[in-house]
């Protein structure tokens, strides 16, 4: 408010003296100079009612008290813009600096006021155009998010915490999941997604999981159908069929399928007796196939012709040759793509038909082998959970925790196990630290009804931070510490949301931020009439406690006429009782745990009081 008075004072007291400037030109020097003291010192003095001292300035081109000098010099009054965000007046005096423009900026707190010459006001207003344009173009997420799914929560929340990174996951009813993590981190966690899907690709293509149960007669059926197809030989019949599928169908897309003399066919079928058809290695990648890596291909002679695809004479007039090298379609990978479909239907039962009769085994033991080092473990597969084959990974395998959990996840995923029942296990529910998930209101604008609000906070710090998914877009906003022209500016450039709807979403995520702010409390009136604030902090899933007047009690949810014994114990109307136990229900067992932790790390960082001597000598009056 102070700032706000000094600012309309100062504006208000400097159009006086432009005035008094412009009457008193035709004067006389001596006049002129003392009017110039007088408003070098209302300047001082309303700097000094507005407690913006001079020392104060940091990041202007020149002082207050410079630039009356140069206001002198130019024969031009001084104005003033207020209300601008440090970060913004450092940037505008930036470039004013470069322009070189002189430019006062007052104060030290988190606004400022900018001073300029009249004469300058096009220039300061383009700068500041330009200024608050790059910052919404480049508006920073506080929190930035990416999708994991639900049984590799663990091992994300494991390598963020050993790589001292703060994150919660939100889970939502579509069994989608996100991973919050503050922004300033993103390049760590770059780094941490890289090598988990490193460690991923690892266990994937190294780590075999077999089912100690006798193959079936459709599975060795499957079997010899997927090696007759992986490892048909260069020129069986089996490889014949399905090259002249391949190039039957681009005859019947009417594709220019390359055509050879009979000198160079002969050159083709000497060096390769097995060819179907040859052709250049562009024509084979416009087809959408590569080469093989042992692609050798044959040498031929070809008409050379110009850039304009005109032919080029030799000396004597003739039709000059050059060597090309051309490929037969074995030597692409045309085969491999047309079996892949086949294949992957068919290594698709094969693990189906496996996990049917592993199932119907009276013996249930998996062995899981790590290709590389050789080792392996036997594990029972009865009533096996994760977290005991993730142990015994890290135990007989030299797994690290990460991996072994990424494994223990193939292992369900192979044998195709009971999920619910092989991943059930507390951390799994306790990894899922949202604040308030999916949040509705009654009042949501219809435009909003398909994107979903999530606030969450992380353990060393207060501020709530509002995730927005909108569609396949994921934004994170902290309106804390975020003007909302930067929040609006993100939900359309990032979310790909109208004005419109950017409006209403940044309305209610303010609205959101307002209420995490505020503590869930009960105002209340006992039988005596007394007004008292009751505390009501949920401790558990099923347990929360309600405190008022030095007195603390325990209650469950479940505890049949739990209101009437509030009422009761505290000796308040029941009405408040069940507004009581409406809060705890509402509340997060999490975020309170992450407020009472920050509380309590901020009692122990205060600093002690100065303890006050008193002399003994000095009697009361």
């Amino acid at each position: 408010m102070s700032d706000e008075i000094a600012s309309a004072t100062l504006q208000t007291s400097q159009k006086a003296i432009e005035v008094a400037l412009e009457l008193i030109k035709m004067l006389a020097p001596l006049a002129q100079k003392l009017l110039s003291e007088v408003y070098h010192k209302s300047v001082d003095g309303i700097n000094d009612v507005g407690g913006k001292i001079a020392n104060a300035r940091s990041l202007g081109t020149v002082s207050a008290k410079n630039l009356v000098v140069e206001a002198q010099k130019a024969n031009s009054p001084i104005s003033t813009t207020s209300n601008f965000l440090a970060r913004d007046a450092e940037q505008i005096a930036a470039k004013a600096k470069q322009y070189k423009i002189p430019i006062a900026i007052i104060g030290n707190g988190e606004k400022r006021t900018i001073e300029f010459l009249e004469r300058d006001k096009g220039a300061i207003q383009q700068i500041t155009n330009e200024v608050m344009q790059d910052r919404l173009k480049e508006a920073p997420q506080s929190v930035k998010c990416f999708s994991v799914s639900e049984n590799n929560v663990s091992t994300l929340k494991t390598a963020f915490e050993e790589n001292g990174i703060e994150c919660q996951f939100v889970g939502g009813k579509d069994g989608k999941i996100s991973c919050i993590y503050p922004a300033e981190c993103a390049e760590q966690v770059a780094v941490i997604k890289a090598d988990y899907k490193r460690t991923y690709d690892e266990v994937a293509e190294n780590c075999s999981i077999i089912a100690n149960v006798p193959e079936t007669e459709r599975q060795t059926e499957i079997s010899a159908r997927i090696d007759a197809l992986t490892n048909a030989e260069i020129g069986s019949e089996q490889r014949s069929n399905v090259y002249d599928s391949i190039l039957s169908d681009m005859q019947n897309r009417n594709v220019d399928i390359p055509q050879y003399s009979e000198h160079n066919m002969q050159i083709i079928e000497r060096e390769m007796p097995y060819a179907k058809q040859a052709a250049g290695k562009a024509f084979w990648e416009q087809q959408g196939y590569t080469l093989n890596e042992n692609a050798k291909g044959v040498e031929i002679l070809a008409p050379q012709v110009d850039e304009s695809g005109n032919p080029v004479l030799d000396d004597n007039g003739k039709q000059a040759f050059t060597s090309v090298t051309v490929y037969d379609i074995s030597e692409t990978n045309a085969y491999d793509l047309a079996i892949q479909d086949e294949v992957n239907a068919l290594r698709n039962e094969y693990a189906e038909e496996r996990a049917a009769a592993f199932a119907q085994s009276e013996t249930k033991e998996i062995v899981v082998s790590d290709d590389l080092s050789g080792k392996s473990v036997t594990l029972p597969a009865d009533k096996l959970t994760k977290e005991q084959v993730s142990q015994a990974l890290q135990e007989n395998l030299g797994y690290s925790a990460a991996k072994a959990d990424i494994a223990a996840n193939k292992v369900c995923y192979d044998l195709s196990l009971d999920r619910e029942a092989y991943f059930a296990k507390p951390t799994q529910i306790e990894n899922l630290d949202a604040l308030r998930t999916n949040i509705r209101y009654q009042s949501d604008d219809l435009t909003l009804r398909d994107t979903r609000f999530d606030a969450v906070n992380f353990k060393d710090g207060q501020d709530t931070h509002i995730v927005i998914r909108h569609g396949d877009n994921v934004v994170g906003l902290t309106p804390a510490k975020m003007s909302q022209d930067e929040m609006k500016t993100l939900c359309v450039s990032k979310l790909g949301m109208s004005e419109y709807q950017a409006d209403k979403a940044v309305s209610k995520a303010v609205k959101i931020e307002s209420q995490t702010r505020s503590k869930i409390e009960e105002r209340t009136v006992n039988k005596q009439g007394i007004s008292k604030e009751m505390h009501i902090e949920r401790t558990g899933d099923n347990v929360f406690s309600v405190s008022m007047g030095g007195k603390s009690r325990t209650y469950n949810f479940s505890t049949v006429g739990v209101e009437e014994k509030i009422a009761r114990n505290f000796d308040i109307p029941l009405e408040n009782a069940r507004n009581a136990v409406a809060k705890a229900k509402k509340q997060s067992v999490i975020q309170n745990k992450i407020n009472n932790a920050v509380s309590k790390k901020k009692k122990q960082n205060a600093p002690e009081m100065p303890k006050i001597s008193v002399d003994k000598g000095l009697k009361k009056r």
